[in-house]
Order: structure tokens, then sequence, then C-alpha cells
């Protein structure tokens, strides 16, 4: 009796451990995935080849080159079926231009949110349409100016967005190639009076008229992106370029920003949990 008591309960231990390492194959991260917190983010650090006029400040181009920053963050919107994409965008260029002996310092910044219906073409290509809300601003010193040193740059807008994505098979290895155009289509900017000084503006309140209404027959711009992921080992290197090309005419004033970017930088997918840690997961890119 006590040797077959000892062999039931020896039964039951392997049967109890037995269920429980399946409970554990059936609970793995991997498919607990809410994927709602798996983000992609980027960053990368480069070159811009500057392109400035202001007729506000001078009636020539400024031309020059700076440092280029940008960050991003992509993730599946919140919604029943994970259908939509939420992208937001920083980026910053800080760069140094001439015109003969004058000299002239640029800094940029802008913060894009934006969303994406993805629609796949094909195993290799994908096509997303969206909308997009811009935040843009800055500011173009030319200390060698006597009055008018400073012209600030601040503007809003809603834009057109969309991206192409093409898987393109190298080898045993994928590289993700992807396009994205950014359209300003209506919003609202800053500008000056043609000799109208800040000091009016700001000191004595004359602020009529220093508020317009932007869309693309007064402030034609756009912005478009070409980069390519190159899985490398365990990471996934990105090289992009980007042309940020912003032109208005207000207020008796011409302006054009030509902003050239050349970037590099790391890209990984990261899945966020409640403690504020990480852990990799899949990309929600394709």
């Amino acid at each position: 009796m006590k040797n077959k008591a000892l062999y039931t309960l020896l039964i039951i231990l392997v049967q109890s451990l037995h269920t429980t390492a399946l409970n554990a194959q059936r609970s793995t991260p991997t498919e607990q995935i809410n994927p709602y917190r798996i983000v992609e983010r980027c960053t990368l650090h480069g070159i811009s080849l500057l392109n400035n006029l202001d007729t506000y400040l001078s009636g020539y181009n400024y031309t020059g080159a700076g440092y280029y920053f940008n960050h991003e963050n992509l993730r599946n919107a919140h919604t029943g079926n994970y259908n939509w994409k939420y992208l937001t965008t920083f980026s910053a260029t800080l760069g140094y231009t001439k015109q003969q002996s004058n000299s002239q310092f640029t800094l940029l910044a802008s913060r894009y949110w934006s969303g994406y219906h993805p629609f796949r073409v094909s195993n290799r290509l994908q096509l997303w349409t969206g909308a997009q809300i811009q935040l843009a601003g800055g500011a173009l010193y030319v200390p060698a100016n006597g009055n008018n040193m400073v012209s600030v740059k601040m503007r809003t807008a809603l834009a057109a967005t969309g991206i192409a994505i093409y898987r393109l098979p190298v080898r045993q290895h994928t590289i993700d190639l992807r396009y994205r155009i950014d359209i300003p289509l209506a919003g609202i900017m800053f500008s000056p009076e043609f000799g109208q000084s800040y000091y009016e503006i700001f000191g004595l309140g004359n602020t009529h008229g220093v508020i317009k209404f932007a869309h693309p027959l007064n402030s034609p711009s756009w912005q478009h992106t070409l980069s390519a992921d190159i899985p490398i080992g365990n990471n996934t290197l990105r090289i992009a370029y980007t042309a940020n090309l912003y032109q208005s005419k207000v207020n008796s004033l011409r302006t054009h920003i030509y902003n050239h970017s050349f970037a590099i930088g790391f890209a990984k997918t990261i899945y966020k949990i409640k403690r504020k840690d990480s852990m990799k997961a899949y990309s929600p890119l394709l």
C-alpha cells in the first residue's frame, strides 16, 4: 500500500509539472503583446545644407551648413482593430550661413503629429495615407544688421501626408525603403510688415496684420524624406535624406528656407510595459 501511494503521488506530481509547463508555454510574452504598446523609435544625426532668403533681413541669399537632429516614434493607434499608425516627429537644425562677408545664424525646429491608414499593395509594398498637424518655428539672426537683426518664424498647419514602404530583398536580408511626403494645406503664420520692428509689435502692441492665414498660394511648402533601414546584426541602421522646402510671400516680404539634410542613426523597436521597462518585439512597419 505504501509503494502504491508513493507511486500515485509521483504520477500526480509529474502531471502537475507537465500542466505548469504547458501553461507557461501558452502565456509567453509574444502572445500577450498588446499592439498599442509596440513603439519603433529612431534618432538621427547629420548635416544640413541651407539656402535662406528673408527680405525682412536682406535681399540676398545666404548659404551654408549646420547640424541636423531628428527623432521619431511610430506606433499602432489605439483603435479597435489597430488599423491606424501614429507617428510623432521632432526635428531641429542649427546652422551657419554666409553672403559674401555677412554671416547669418539659423535655428529651426518642428514638431509633427501624423496619423496614417495603411494599405497593403503587395507582399513587398505598402502605401500609407493620412493627415498631419505641424508646429514649426525658429529664427534667422544677422549680427551685421543695424536695426532688424532677427527674423522670427512661427507657423502651424494642417497637412496631407503619405508614406510608401518597399521591402527590398538583398541576399539573405531585407532592406526597408521608405518615402514620406508632407504638404501643408492650411494654417496660420506670424509675419511682421515690411520695415516693422519687433518693438512695435511686442512693445507697443501694434499687432494688426501680423497673423496671416497660410495656404499653398502664399506659402507653397513641402517636406519629403527618403530613408533606408539596413539590418546589421541585431540592429537596424537607418540612412535618410530629408528636403524641407519652406516658402512664403506675405506682408510684402518674401522668405524661403531650403534645408537639405543627410542623417544616419539607429532604429529600434521596443515594447512598453507598465514598469516603464522595455523588451524587443516585432516591427509595426510591415
